[in-house]
């Protein structure tokens, strides 16, 4: 691993993350689901990080980071980039440092998701045809001008702040045999993950990626990161390039037992069953999970799963398409 998180382990910025956010991180609720227990032969609990503060579990990287900085850093200016999600969470942590962020955002950002940005108080700049792009002129308008540039991603302090989904896990089911996370660069995935395999290396972690974007798949598969091109999907928060040196890699090797991809079919299948089954609205990339499990469900008979359901800001007209 990276000499930073080999000083410094996940577990160790885990718990970090959890003293530094005390009283901005209330713990998100488990529900049982009896469909899915029943599907899988087992025990199946639903972790909703989609109730988490700006409706999804980027918060808990996000405000791990701006909290973490000192006043000098936070006055050179904040700089990241976002398909949504992370935008939304940066807007929430630098609220609470009463300061601003620039996001730049790709041309093929869905227009409602775009204008609930600009709601929020962020400096939007588009750039690029897709998320890479916007990601890399980021990057290089921070190294340019002395800003802070925060990875969604590739960063320790962030990846333990998503971790602090997984610390939640181990101590509201401590008997925990498996978990499965939505996995794009693998933020929440290793943070959770590597959590885990500390309280209990018998515990099992499964990422799962859109089939139109299995960037971190083939990574895994080629032992190296890729690039490569990405279709369009619904898991649109799990999409996109990945830092050739992202710290997420190494640490899927060493925490992931696999990732698995589901195609836009079965993102949609799984979307109107969270509905139908829990009446949950969830966007695309929080079906993963669920969806990775049922296609593995063989596997975990009589055993104790979660699936971490990781966000709910989907756009309208989409869900009322997939639900009618």
């Amino acid at each position: 691993m990276t000499d930073e998180l080999q000083q410094r382990d996940v577990p160790r910025l885990v718990l970090e993350a959890v003293e530094r956010c005390k009283g901005y991180l209330p713990p998100t609720p488990l529900e049982y689901s009896m469909y899915l227990s029943d599907q899988v032969k087992g025990e199946v609990w639903l972790k909703l990080d989609s109730m988490q503060r700006t409706s999804s579990f980027k918060f808990r990287g996000a405000v791990n980071k701006i909290l973490s900085l000192d006043e000098a850093d936070l006055d050179k200016g904040i700089i990241s980039a976002s398909t949504g999600n992370f935008a939304l969470a940066i807007a929430e942590a630098v609220r609470i440092r009463n300061r601003r962020a620039t996001i730049y955002v790709a041309e093929d950002i869905d227009s409602t998701r775009l204008q609930l940005l600009r709601t929020h108080g962020l400096d939007l700049v588009v750039h690029g045809t897709g998320a890479w792009d916007a990601e890399k002129e980021a990057r290089r308008v921070a190294a340019q001008d002395g800003k802070i540039y925060v990875s969604p991603y590739n960063d320790p302090i962030v990846v333990g702040g998503q971790g602090t989904c997984g610390y939640e896990i181990s101590q509201q089911l401590p008997d925990l045999d498996a978990a499965f996370f939505a996995c794009g660069a693998g933020g929440l995935l290793t943070g959770s993950a590597g959590w885990l395999k500390s309280h209990n290396p018998a515990v099992q972690s499964f990422g799962v990626s859109p089939a139109n974007s299995p960037v971190m798949f083939e990574s895994m598969r080629s032992g190296k990161m890729i690039e490569m091109e990405t279709l369009p999907t619904l898991a649109d928060t799990c999409a996109g390039g990945v830092d050739l040196d992202s710290i997420t890699l190494e640490l899927c090797q060493h925490y992931v037992e696999e990732i698995l991809l589901l195609t836009e079919s079965e993102i949609e299948q799984t979307i109107r069953l969270l509905f139908e089954q829990h009446r949950l609205v969830v966007e695309g990339s929080a079906a993963l999970a669920v969806g990775g499990l049922l296609k593995r469900k063989d596997q975990f008979k009589g055993k104790k799963v979660v699936a971490v359901v990781c966000g709910r800001n989907i756009d309208l007209e989409v869900f009322k398409r997939i639900i009618g």
